[in-house]
């Protein structure tokens, strides 16, 4: 699970300053975040979405990184 997370969160990066807030970008960073709802509590969900009002891209989808490997490698907070 954790490298399909990851997968979305490289996909949902921007590739460079002309695709910043291109459609290709939204879509992705938007699959990226419908699918981590739905496995975090709704006041970690909660939590990063107040994060995220305030955050660049780079900043959001590095949060959302945090809190999923948390979520997987509770020890290391890194994916193996």
């Amino acid at each position: 699970m954790l490298n399909r997370i990851e997968a979305l969160a490289q996909a949902a990066r921007p590739i460079n300053d002309n695709d910043w807030g291109s459609d290709r970008q939204i879509k992705a960073e938007n699959k990226l975040f419908a699918a981590i709802k739905p496995l975090i509590q709704r006041t970690e969900w909660d939590a990063l979405e107040a994060y995220c009002l305030k955050a660049t891209t780079d900043e959001m989808i590095d949060e959302a990184l945090r809190i999923m490997r948390a979520k997987f490698h509770p020890l290391t907070g890194r994916s193996q």
